[in-house]
């Protein structure tokens, strides 16, 4: 997620005025499937990496069924889910625990849950007092390899005009942002039981698990989808609606987007579809679409090179009324209208920024309530690398000083400001948490770069994505691996800028 940028890119400017000229790629073919169980959702992967289907057999898998109805005052969805949970936890379980994002005071929406069963089994679910925790008792103990089959009916109701926190979750001028309308698995952590933080004062809110999706949307015909995923199939449905077929392999959640004035514009980076929603009636709008375009597939290639291979087939890049800068969700991230109408600095950096997340959240998770340092400071590091690619090494150099010269003037607001950039995002006011988490932030692997080279960290960053794709990364986690790639022990350092954790 981003707010604000504040890094002049008036190369970058030049760059895709030049880029827009040339014209627009073409969408890469879709994998045909084949017949093994998986094989559905290799069209949504790049072919080299339909290996990490079976890799990852085990994770949860979703089966949605989701019927969109629209009135001048809201939204709602009348649902159907079922999911295929494997224990991969080394413990027996007892309960499974989904969250109801949508309960959130910082969503504004409302979901209830009906008629749960475990197998075919009727089970009485327990909801917490913040209606977002919803506790399934298992008929019996859920060994270690043993997988359950749970499903649910839900209603999910979002208001139309209502705004709440970043209006990530909304229904405004036309435009339905709808991440997370579902019953959400949260993540089992050994030794500490399931994740039911409830706190989401600012930030994101969600923590998961990689996870297959087969999601069916039916809605009214004139509205336009962008999701996480590919849709694979498009038929009518009955009394003015099409019923939308889609598929998201190895993703963390599943966001949904719509609007009926939507225009879609489309280009390929590297065997990826970059999918383009905006809204035409805007000032200047095809250009900024071009603009959006040229520059994701500008990141898209930087981070391949940089991190490690992006591997689905497509991302979608969407205009929304977010009063947030952007926002990230896996395979799709969003744009405020206002950033977007201004296509200036911010707007190039926000575009950036959030490609970035697709590396840092999206394919290497972690807790964003716990530990939100760990994919926000390092896609503000990554958007300065981006500069460096295009501008050289004293641009990055500018670049990172201009991190520092916010953080600096930070601190000076009053004394005791400081504090360690690996706090919960609870634990700072709005303030400190964008200077000390954003400012800050990328300002620890500057760190490690002057005192191990930056090409070396640069390693350390490929070894890492490739031990964590798909996987949740944790402090202690990173520090491990940066201390194989590094040779060096780490623990101070990580200790004076991340905070206290396990460490050694």
């Amino acid at each position: 997620m981003e707010r604000r940028g504040l890094l002049r890119l008036g190369g970058l400017i030049a760059l895709v005025g030049v880029l827009v000229l040339a014209g627009a790629g073409m969408p890469a073919a879709a994998q045909a499937p084949g017949d093994e169980p998986l094989a559905r959702f290799a069209p949504a992967m790049l072919p080299e990496f339909a290996g990490d289907l079976a890799a990852h057999a085990h994770a949860p898998h979703y089966t949605i069924d989701m019927a969109l109805a629209l009135t001048p005052t809201q939204a709602a969805i009348d649902g159907y889910q079922r999911v295929r949970y494997t224990n991969r936890a080394p413990d027996a379980l007892d309960e499974i625990v989904f969250r109801l994002y949508p309960n959130l005071e910082s969503y504004g929406g409302k979901m209830f849950v009906s008629h749960v069963t475990v197998d075919g089994r009727t089970v009485t679910p327990h909801l917490d007092p913040t209606g977002t925790v919803l506790r399934v008792p298992l008929p019996g103990p859920l060994a270690p390899g043993a997988a359950a089959t749970l499903a649910l009916d839900y209603e999910l109701t979002v208001w139309e005009g209502r705004v709440r926190l970043y209006a990530q979750f909304s229904y405004l001028d036309g435009v339905l942002a709808l991440p997370n309308a579902y019953p959400v698995l949260s993540v089992y952590e050994p030794g500490d039981g399931w994740w039911d933080v409830t706190d989401h004062a600012q930030g994101d809110a969600v923590y998961s698990e990689t996870a297959f999706y087969e999601v069916t949307i039916t809605a009214p015909e004139d509205l336009v989808f962008a999701t996480s995923g590919i849709e694979i199939a498009q038929h009518a449905g009955a009394a003015g609606t099409l019923v939308h077929e889609y598929i998201a392999p190895l993703v963390r959640d599943f966001a949904i987007f719509a609007s009926t004035h939507y225009v879609t514009l489309s280009g390929e980076q590297d065997g990826t579809t970059i999918r383009i929603s905006y809204d035409p009636a805007r000032v200047n709008a095809e250009f900024n679409a071009f603009v959006a375009l040229r520059v994701t597939q500008e990141a898209v290639k930087l981070f391949n090179a940089t991190f490690g291979a992006y591997p689905f087939a497509e991302l979608d890049v969407v205009q929304t009324p977010t009063r947030a800068g952007g926002v990230e969700y896996p395979g799709l991230f969003v744009v405020g209208d206002r950033l977007w109408d201004e296509n200036g600095d911010n707007f190039l950096f926000v575009i950036v920024h959030e490609t970035a997340h697709q590396w840092w959240y999206s394919l290497v998770g972690n807790d964003q309530t716990l530990d939100p340092w760990m994919d926000e400071a390092l896609a503000q590091f990554a958007t300065a690398l981006f500069i460096r690619d295009l501008e050289g090494e004293a641009s990055f150099e500018a670049a990172m000083e201009t991190y520092l010269a916010q953080y600096t003037r930070f601190l000076a607001l009053a004394a005791n400001l400081d504090r360690p950039i690996g706090l919960p995002a609870s634990a700072y006011d709005a303030t400190s948490y964008y200077y000390l988490v954003y400012q800050k932030g990328p300002l620890f692997f500057g760190a490690l770069a002057d005192a191990y080279g930056l090409e070396a960290v640069l390693a350390a960053l490929r070894d890492y994505f490739a031990a964590y794709r798909y996987r949740i990364a944790e402090p202690a986690d990173m520090l491990a691996s940066f201390e194989q790639s590094l040779g060096a022990d780490l623990d101070d350092v990580f200790a004076e800028w991340v905070g206290a954790f396990p460490v050694g």
